[in-house]
């Protein structure tokens, strides 16, 4: 049946920024059997449910097979590859009608994947990088295992809010996890607090609510960073209107990406998995 309340998410890869508008577009409007969509930005954590890849680009189809896509999260090609490949396709010029029968056939295949998953109890994989892989060759494995930064094993969760009711959410939401190893969620008011925090005790993931009164959050990732350390904090920014999301200085902070309030329990759990070694 029609799904409007709880749109589906959907992952673009290779298209341009115009025609990722033109998605946009398309998405707020009523087409086929009435699901509704969205269009997840590149740095939005947010797992999707399908994908959409542009065919005629190499390297899209280089993500696309780095991603795994499956009958649970599946991908609709746009365009003609250089190869045959399974996955259902629309030619292009993209006409929408028939762009949204092809989304709509893949959410009712996927909701049928997802109810034989669930009566088999398989664990569904979250999905992998989206970015190209570092391409390169180092002849000394200690010189890349300096480069590399790792999650600290007994690493926290420190949120930053206003109150301590999102810290007791989390907490609970963790410990009722299915074999859940106990994770501590901690709580700060101030970028300060913050800061203190990250330097006393080991923080895999620090969820920063950009509507924290007196909170910079780009500052406070600056803050929380530490350039050379061995040990990675992933930062990730929890936010709603009117904060805009500024791609390219949250990547010169070290921001990971972000997330959409309001937040689906599942989705943030399925985030967290990624980060947290416990969690997994």
């Amino acid at each position: 049946m029609p799904n409007t309340i709880f749109p589906f998410a959907v992952r673009p890869i290779g298209f341009s920024d115009e025609e990722e508008a033109a998605f946009d577009v398309a998405f707020a409007e009523s087409h086929g059997k009435g699901y509704g969509y969205f269009r997840l930005a590149e740095d939005n954590l947010q797992d999707p449910d399908l994908y959409v890849v542009n065919a005629e680009q190499l390297k899209a189809m280089i993500i696309l097979s780095d991603l795994g896509a499956s009958d649970v999260r599946p991908a609709l090609l746009v365009g003609t590859p250089q190869i045959d490949l399974s996955y259902p396709r629309v030619a292009r010029p993209l006409e929408w009608p028939a762009f949204f029968v092809a989304l709509d056939d893949l959410v009712e295949k996927r909701a049928d994947a997802l109810a034989r998953l669930e009566a088999s109890d398989v664990v569904i994989v979250p999905e992998r990088r989206r970015r190209q892989r570092l391409d390169i060759d180092l002849t000394d494995p200690a010189e890349y295992e300096k480069m590399r930064t790792k999650i600290p094993e007994d690493g926290a969760v420190l949120i930053v809010d206003k109150n301590t009711a999102s810290r007791d959410y989390l907490s609970d939401l963790l410990a009722r996890q299915p074999g859940q190893v106990s994770v501590p969620v901690l709580w700060a008011g101030d970028e300060m607090a913050a800061v203190d925090i990250c330097k006393q005790q080991p923080i895999a993931v620090v969820l920063i609510n950009t509507s924290t009164p007196g909170v910079d959050p780009y500052r406070l990732c600056w803050g929380i960073k530490e350039k050379d350390s061995p040990v990675k904090t992933t930062v990730i920014l929890l936010i709603s209107k009117p904060f805009e999301y500024d791609r390219e200085q949250a990547h010169y902070v070290g921001v990971e990406g972000f997330l959409n309030k309001p937040l689906a329990s599942n989705h943030l759990i399925t985030v967290l998995k990624k980060y947290l070694p416990s969690a997994r």
